[in-house]
């Protein structure tokens, strides 16, 4: 067995952890500066909670028009 096979999860665990500080360390450098970074992570939140909604209803539709 390797090690990525008996440690996969604790590995993944840690990347998952770390990637968001990366990116944003990654964005810095790329020139991206930090009030940006907010803005496009509450924008990118904004919309993931709209598209859940929207999915929400129309699924909740879809049950109303089969229950009848």
């Amino acid at each position: 067995m390797s090690a990525l096979e008996t440690h996969g999860g604790e590995i993944a665990a840690a990347a998952g952890k770390a990637s968001p500080s990366l990116m944003v360390s990654g964005l810095v450098v790329a020139g991206v500066s930090l009030q940006d970074w907010v803005l496009i992570a509450t924008l990118l939140f904004t919309v993931l909670q709209i598209a859940l909604l929207v999915r929400k209803f129309f699924k909740e539709r879809a049950a109303d028009d089969d229950a009848e």
